[in-house]
């Protein structure tokens, strides 16, 4: 990851940097571990998960270069990680192999680039966002929704085919946001959130630009407030540096891109399917709510998330953790054994407790999401997918389809 990354200024002053990249020391814990990469890895992540599930509740774990971690897939763990920030912190300062990792780790861009920015003090940080997106209007944000939605629609109609990936999903919770964050203000820099929420190559310079454009408009509700979430956000965060809580911003609104964009696709896959979930919905049997809820359970956007260090040596599903372990959170696995319940599934997938995801983000990324697969269907109704090999890489930390091609009638602009 590189140093001009805004993500990496999440790294507070006394943090060590780490020193070298050799393995960490030999782990009784961890020998013969599975690990959560590699080529075989990727071939088949439900024989991993199978054979994590079967190793208990948290189970040992190898990640990049055999760096040794504890899988948290119990629905019960997976609670009190999420919802015990006192024994279960976010802040990766507190890291017991930072002296082992170096800096060019690329475990490094899991553990710096958690889905959620906020360490030891953050409450405040995340209640601040959390604010700016509760005063979004629940109307207003379906019409926008369904407006964007249109418009994408519009751009691939009359060519009768598509990527429903790379031309609509990934790119509908980028333009709903810029609109959002910047009503009235030039929405195009917010073209760079799709780059931005990519692992390729210009991820970097896309955040270094949209860091840069939100810390200017910051400044500019600072000095000439609005009816907006940007307003709502530098009236409740006002450090002398507005670019802290641009990264804030910035680093919800990439994670929040990358999986409603996972969500959408996923959901439009499983719709182009023709089994179960996609004839119930054709039949009215099942909401669009319903069907989406359907697609966290088989295939949740954010598979595994690494992000949570013990505070203190403890036991947790019959494991000694000690302090300053790294912990990654199974949620994919944890979603084939949990109670399909609406209790759950926010615990399971939007995280739990007062260091999961700010509590109006799950709503703001259901409601983007039920607009575009609605609107995809309502007006592309002959739609059918292309048969053209796997549609994803396989992979442990992500989900939904990489690329959707579609057939249609096509239609006149």
């Amino acid at each position: 990851m590189s140093a001009d990354d805004p993500f990496r200024w999440r790294k507070a002053p006394d943090t060590p940097v780490p020193a070298s990249g050799g393995p960490p020391p030999p782990s009784p814990d961890h020998a013969d571990a599975p690990r959560l990469y590699g080529d075989g890895v990727r071939r088949d992540v439900p024989g991993l998960y199978a054979r994590l599930r079967a190793l208990g509740p948290v189970a040992p774990v190898l990640l990049e270069r055999d760096v040794p971690a504890w899988f948290v897939s119990g629905v019960r763990e997976l609670r009190q990680v999420m919802g015990r920030p006192e024994w279960f912190s976010r802040d990766h300062r507190r890291w017991n192999l930072w002296d082992r990792v170096g800096a060019d780790h690329p475990v490094l861009e899991h553990v710096l680039c958690a889905p959620v920015p906020f360490g030891e003090d953050g409450g405040d940080r995340a209640d601040a966002v959390g604010d700016a997106l509760a005063a979004v209007d629940g109307t207003d944000l379906r019409d926008l929704a369904v407006r964007v939605c249109l418009e994408r629609i519009d751009a691939f109609a009359a060519a009768g085919s598509a990527d429903l990936v790379a031309d609509y999903a990934r790119h509908v919770p980028a333009r709903v946001f810029a609109r959002l964050c910047a009503p009235g203000d030039d929405p195009s820099p917010f073209a760079d959130l799709v780059a931005a929420a990519d692992p390729g190559p210009g991820a970097v310079p896309a955040r270094r630009r949209l860091h840069a454009r939100l810390t200017e408009l910051l400044l500019d509700r600072r000095r000439l407030p609005r009816a907006d979430p940007l307003s709502l956000l530098a009236a409740r965060r006002t450090p002398a540096d507005p670019g802290e809580p641009a990264l804030d911003l910035l680093l919800a609104l990439v994670h929040g891109q990358a999986t409603t964009g996972d969500w959408i696709a996923g959901a439009l896959r499983l719709a182009l399917a023709g089994d179960g979930p996609a004839a119930a919905l054709a039949a009215g049997r099942t909401t669009v709510p319903g069907f989406l809820e359907e697609t966290l359970w088989r295939d949740t956007p954010a598979r595994n998330t690494a992000g949570r260090w013990a505070v203190q040596d403890c036991d947790l599903g019959g494991r000694r953790i000690r302090r300053g372990d790294l912990l990654v959170l199974g949620l994919a696995a944890a979603g084939r054994d949990a109670p399909r319940t609406a209790r759950e599934r926010p615990r399971v997938f939007f995280g739990h407790g007062e260091r999961g995801c700010p509590h109006p983000a799950p709503g703001v990324a259901a409601a983007i999401a039920a607009a575009a697969v609605e609107t995809a269907l309502e007006h592309l109704p002959d739609l059918r997918a292309v048969p053209s090999g796997p549609d994803r890489g396989p992979s442990p930390w992500a989900g939904g389809p990489d690329r959707l091609p579609v057939a249609f009638t096509p239609r006149p602009r």
